[in-house]
């Protein structure tokens, strides 16, 4: 939606905004103009993470947000909201906010209105391309028309991110130099990873694994939607096929690795990294994707098949065997059901637990879906 700027009111109270985390594609919101005071009372930003977030270079968390990367902090919309009760006006757009050191600041300063209520949205990693508004004419049936100009589209082929979101509706001036508006951040995707163990292997054995392979139907075609709608008021997702589904490997090189059957530096896949070392038995007896190397993907209920495989070298004193061996997880998902379905849920970390043998025949799979630390921030104002 485009919204139309009135000029306002303001009180004397510059504010800086706070929050914390995540990145998408779109087109930039329209211009605000700058204001400035001498006795402004800043929004300063204190921002933190839930227990056990973890550190890794691809998930969004506060080592992320405060570091130097171009994208790292976070992307705030503030809607102005009249005391007619019809008018509203936007106050920011896709605002930058950064670590500066010491405290989250960002350089378009505004000031609160007078009157009437500010919504603000938030989202990370950061990106100038987000816009927020209406869904396209194709999807608008689908709204539930709760919120419907608060969507952000984010097409995950360009930005495979971990996007987290975040609310604070009605908020008014403040009253106390010390007043907050806090911020809580939500994952908005399902992450998945893996694990490889081999429990039962004899003294000698050694196991090496060349690659691990996820896929949809059939050989190297994708798995997943990767564009979608999220409503930054109700965290609802709409899915918009773009028509490009991505399917993954893991090697022990990660992307420099040399692939047969056009599998690197395509538009329809993709080449991660396996941890190191990538052979059992290890100190840490299994072999993971590595810390850069989640997928993290929309919200979406699989119908059809989907594969994982492994392929893997068994070395015992002088002889040695390459296999390959593959489950489709929809089975192991959903175990004896007729016509299975499974919904990967927003929010989730789902872990497939890769069981190996020296039985090249095949290989056992667990899974586990648990809900992720949230991620949350404070903006003073």
């Amino acid at each position: 939606m485009n919204l139309n700027y009135h000029k306002m009111k303001f009180l004397r109270l510059a504010f800086y905004v706070l929050i914390a985390q995540l990145v998408l594609s779109g087109c930039a919101g329209e211009g605000v103009e700058e204001t400035s005071s001498s006795s402004a009372s800043e929004i300063n930003f204190d921002a933190y993470v839930g227990r056990n977030a973890s550190t890794r270079s691809s998930i969004t968390d506060m080592k992320f947000l405060q570091s130097g990367e171009w994208n790292a902090g976070f992307g705030v919309f503030a809607r102005h909201k009249h005391t007619d009760g019809k008018t509203i006006t936007s106050l920011m757009d896709t605002e930058h906010v950064t670590w500066r050191g010491d405290h989250w600041g960002y350089d378009h300063i505004r000031f609160w209105p007078s009157s009437g209520t500010v919504d603000f949205y938030a989202f990370a990693p950061y990106s100038p391309y987000v816009a927020m508004g209406g869904l396209p004419d194709s999807l608008v049936w689908q709204d539930k028309n709760i919120s419907p100009y608060t969507y952000i589209r984010f097409p995950s082929n360009d930005s495979p991110i971990d996007l987290v979101w975040a609310k604070q509706l009605g908020q008014t001036a403040p009253t106390s130099p010390d007043s907050k508006v806090t911020f809580q951040f939500h994952h908005a995707l399902a992450r998945l990873s893996f694990d490889i163990k081999a429990p039962k292997l004899e003294d000698g054995t050694v196991i090496k694994v060349q690659r691990v392979r996820l896929y949809g139907v059939s050989d190297f075609k994708g798995v997943f939607v990767m564009e979608g709608y999220l409503n930054l008021n109700t965290g609802a997702w709409i899915l918009a096929d773009n028509g490009v589904k991505w399917h993954y490997s893991w090697t022990p090189e990660g992307k420099k690795a040399d692939i047969p059957n056009n599998d690197n530096d395509k538009k329809d896949s993709i080449v991660y990294k396996l941890s190191d070392p990538p052979e059992l038995p290890n100190l840490e007896n299994k072999v993971t994707n590595d810390g850069d190397s989640y997928i993290f993907i929309i919200p979406q209920t699989k119908t059809e098949a989907f594969h994982l495989a492994i392929t893997y070298t068994v070395q015992q004193g002088k002889f040695k065997e390459t296999v390959t061996v593959k489950k489709n997880l929809l089975e192991v998902l959903r175990p004896g059901v007729p016509n299975p379905s499974f919904t990967f849920e927003k929010g989730k970390a789902y872990v497939f637990h890769l069981i190996l043998s020296l039985d090249p025949v095949d290989f056992s799979v667990t899974v586990d879906g648990k809900k992720r630390d949230e991620v949350t921030g404070e903006i003073t104002i």
